[in-house]
């Protein structure tokens, strides 16, 4: 089984991203290892800190943007209060956008708070539409599509009339917020509100290439910039 894979941009030590990764390597029984961001090596998960050098947009370390785009595996951004980043809320959150990516949310989701013994809850973000706008799109619609998705797993739906970044820093219950890769503009805004909103870890689903290679991922050094915007 591929390990966890701390990412440590420089010499200092971050010891809530050392605590997350332990304890989830504990969980699922595999190894822990610390690389580079140019290394290359295998990984069923990559980790790595909010802060580092070259801090961006609201603090964001100017190294997570980058590994985001050249890593093809899931990867979770710790950040957040010390109860989330020890994971005693027992709530993972599944940030829906209504867009195709939603499912590959939902599965990893869930099967983190199988994992945790945690509760599960599918959230969906979307402002009141301006008086006089017509009609509004039926967002419940997406949370009955969710629904469907997982197929019976027991969770919590919730329809938060809010733009998502204020959706996101309410949920200070949650020990994960779980997104998807941004690969569309709904999903996309979702995952940089997360990023850098988030009151916990956030875990980026890259599901269709682990799909396509089958769990076995060799992590490039990035290679290119993200623009963020705010």
């Amino acid at each position: 089984m591929e390990p966890v894979v701390i990412i440590q941009d420089g010499a200092r030590r971050d010891e809530p991203v050392l605590r997350w990764a332990a304890a989830y390597a504990q969980l699922v029984g595999t190894g822990l290892e610390i690389h580079r961001p140019q290394d290359d090596f295998r990984a069923q998960l990559v980790v790595v800190g909010y802060r580092g050098p070259g801090n961006s947009a609201l603090g964001l370390g100017g190294h997570v943007l980058p590994l985001l785009a050249a890593t093809r595996c899931d990867t979770v951004v710790v950040r957040g209060t010390p109860a989330a980043v020890d994971a005693r809320h027992r709530h993972v959150t599944a940030l829906v956008s209504g867009g195709p990516g939603d499912g590959r949310v939902l599965r990893h989701a869930a099967g983190f708070a199988r994992r945790r013994n945690a509760a599960l809850r599918v959230l969906h973000a979307a402002p009141e539409p301006p008086a006089g706008c017509g009609v509004d799109t039926d967002h419940t619609y997406v949370l009955a599509r969710a629904a469907a998705a997982l197929g019976g797993i027991r969770h919590h739906a919730v329809l938060v009339r809010a733009q998502p970044h204020e959706a996101i820093a309410r949920c200070t219950d949650t020990d994960l917020i779980v997104v998807g890769s941004g690969d569309t503009h709904e999903s996309g805004t979702v995952t940089r509100a997360a990023l850098l909103h988030a009151p916990c870890p956030v875990l980026v689903v890259h599901q269709p290439v682990l799909e396509a290679n089958h769990g076995h991922i060799t992590i490039p050094a990035p290679r290119r910039p993200v623009r963020l915007e705010t």
